[in-house]
């Protein structure tokens, strides 16, 4: 091969590096995935994590707050329902930190019981944010519920999730030629 080629081929290796290098660096030194998807968050200390929750539920609320455009009377009603939404975030956030410590299970079996113990967390923590929500929900006018309802179901989404024309969202499951 002659030298002007392989000149060539090492600069564009070397320039290749050196984009890739600029774009992890512009994203915070490292690469979260597309549009700052879940890595980015294992990557994060735990206490990190915890503050971004906190952040992007206080924004969340603070939007749902603003679209319901709520009555003097209405307030308080939505204090106590957002204090027992962040207390409901920061027990959960407590929860994945225990976890994060404890380690990855070693077999399935253990896997299996950590996912129940979960699933069952998860159940009655649902139970006292629908009680929560309930409460709150009969303060509303029948305006502001079908805004409640709307914003509601956007929270926690990040984005549009799923894949388009088929995947596990459309309950598609794993994918062509198989299942």
């Amino acid at each position: 091969m002659k030298n002007w080629i392989k000149t060539s081929i090492a600069a564009a290796v070397i320039a290749t590096g050196a984009v890739g290098s600029t774009a992890a660096l512009a994203w915070g030194g490292h690469c979260d995935g597309p549009r700052g998807g879940k890595a980015g968050w294992s990557q994060m200390a735990p206490e990190q994590m915890k503050a971004k929750m906190a952040q992007r539920a206080e924004l969340h609320m603070a939007r749902l707050e603003l679209a319901l455009a709520l009555t003097p009377e209405q307030k308080p009603a939505f204090e106590t329902f957002k204090a027992d939404m962040q207390a409901r975030a920061e027990r959960m956030a407590g929860v994945m930190a225990e976890r994060r410590a404890a380690g990855m299970p070693q077999t399935a079996i253990e896997r299996m019981q950590r996912m129940e113990e979960m699933s069952k967390l998860r159940q009655a923590e649902m139970g006292e944010a629908r009680k929560s929500v309930e409460a709150f929900y009969a303060t509303l006018s029948d305006a502001q519920k079908t805004v409640f309802d709307a914003e509601f179901q956007k929270m926690g989404r990040k984005g549009d999730r799923g894949m388009k024309g088929g995947g596990p969202r459309d309950g598609s499951g794993m994918g062509p030629g198989r299942g």
